[in-house]
């Protein structure tokens, strides 16, 4: 019941998860990335590197390459979830047993998972998520599932770097973008907007975590949620 309502406040209030702190080993073009996992803790995953270097032929199987039995990957679509949970499942006459990502009764191990996009991640034991890939770089990286103004995604950077959402990250807020990430125990809320203080009244633009200032800080391999106030896109540019 618990995991049903954090789905479900995930959702309808676009909050965000991340539980893991990620290692990166290399930011080269190809390197990997170590994303811990612990048993029924769920954790706000991303991508972060890239299966082949055009960054849309990733999967769930070549993210998520050494799941447990019973591990399950929640991904929003928009409206609620897609379900995909790694388990033996047997079918035919006679009864052939295939252990994939199933989402029911379809195995899908080619769920769609590219850099820009996260899950929420259910592991059913303490793991490593060991990511292998390229790192995608250009100058004009667009986000494919930004979403449009007043939606809500599951988004995270298109490149394995940590660091201020807007600074460090690329992203150029508008007035009343809402960022939501996951702090372990509840969800730490951004907005970006015009705020007062002192004596005499001296106003800002910038990140408010209530009413202080700060933008989001996003670990390499760590998803969140975003809400932008207008049509607009993440582009990122990276170069080494």
């Amino acid at each position: 019941m618990k995991l049903k309502a954090t789905l479900i406040a995930a959702a309808t209030l676009a909050v965000g998860v991340i539980s893991s702190q990620a290692q990166v080993y290399s930011q080269n073009i190809v390197g990997y990335v170590n994303i811990p996992l612990t048993n029924g803790v769920l954790a706000n995953v991303a991508p972060t590197l890239d299966f082949d270097g055009t960054g849309t032929n990733n999967t769930i199987s070549t993210v998520f390459t050494t799941p447990h039995t019973n591990d399950t990957v929640y991904a929003f679509n928009g409206t609620g979830y897609d379900t995909l949970v790694y388990k033996v499942l047997g079918s035919g006459h006679p009864v052939v047993y295939t252990t994939n990502w199933f989402k029911g009764s379809l195995a899908s191990p080619n769920y769609s998972l590219n850099p820009g996009q996260s899950v929420f991640y259910l592991p059913a034991a303490n793991q490593t998520n060991t990511q292998v890939g390229t790192v995608l770089t250009g100058a004009s990286l667009v986000n494919s599932v930004f979403p449009a103004a007043n939606k809500v995604a599951l988004v995270s950077s298109q490149v394995p770097i940590a660091g201020g959402l807007t600074s460090v990250l690329g992203y150029k807020p508008s007035i009343n973008d809402v960022v939501y990430v996951y702090n372990g125990a509840g969800y730490n809320t951004y907005t970006y907007k015009v705020l007062g203080t002192g004596h005499p009244v001296v106003y800002s633009t910038n990140w408010f975590q209530g009413s202080l200032a700060g933008e989001p800080a996003i670990n390499v391999g760590q998803g969140f949620w975003i809400q932008p106030s207008q049509n607009t896109n993440w582009v990122q540019s990276f170069t080494p």
